[in-house]
C-alpha cells in the first residue's frame, strides 16, 4: 500500500463534504425557504429536517447490508433514486425566481407549474386579486374607522 494514499483519501472525503455542503446539500433548505411564507415556514422546516435526518438514518442503517449484497454496484440504487428525484423536481417544483409566494402557491394549485401563456395570465390575475383584496379591505376598514370617529 502507498503511504500517501491514506492522506489523499482523507482529503478527498473532506473535500466531498465541503463541496456537497456548498452545493446540493443546501438545496432542501433554500427550496423550503422559497416555497413557504413566514407563517408556515417553521413547520415546513421542521418537516424538512425530519425527512432529511430520517433519510440519513435509513442510508446509514441500510448501507452495510447493501454493500454486502451489491458489492461494487452499491451506488446503483442511489443513482436510480437520484434520477427519480431529479425528474420529480423538474416536473413538479415550479421556478420561484422573481415570483411572490402567492404566485408560487397558484402554480402549485394549477398542477405541475408549467409556464404556458394561458396559465401564466390566469395565475397573474389570481395573484393580483389576492394582493388587491387585503389592501382594499384594510383601507376600507381604516376609512370606516376614521369616518365613525
Amino acid at each position: 500500500m502507498i503511504d500517501w494514499m491514506s492522506y489523499l483519501s482523507v482529503v478527498s472525503t473532506l473535500g466531498f463534504v465541503v463541496f456537497f455542503a456548498l452545493g446540493p446539500g443546501s438545496i432542501p433548505w433554500m427550496i423550503t425557504a422559497e416555497l413557504f411564507s413566514q407563517g408556515p415556514r417553521p413547520s415546513a422546516m421542521a418537516i424538512t429536517v425530519l425527512v432529511n435526518w430520517m433519510a440519513n438514518f435509513v442510508v446509514g442503517i441500510g448501507f452495510p447490508s447493501m454493500k454486502t449484497a451489491l458489492e461494487n454496484y452499491t451506488f446503483l440504487p442511489f443513482s436510480v433514486f437520484l434520477a427519480i428525484f431529479w425528474i420529480f423536481t423538474y416536473k413538479k417544483v415550479p421556478e420561484t425566481k422573481n415570483k411572490t409566494f402567492e404566485e408560487i402557491f397558484a402554480l402549485f394549485r394549477h398542477g405541475n407549474g408549467s409556464e404556458d401563456t394561458a396559465t401564466t395570465r390566469s395565475i397573474k390575475s389570481e395573484t393580483e386579486e389576492i394582493e388587491i383584496s387585503p389592501r382594499d379591505s384594510d383601507n376600507n376598514t381604516t376609512r370606516n374607522k376614521q369616518h365613525h370617529t
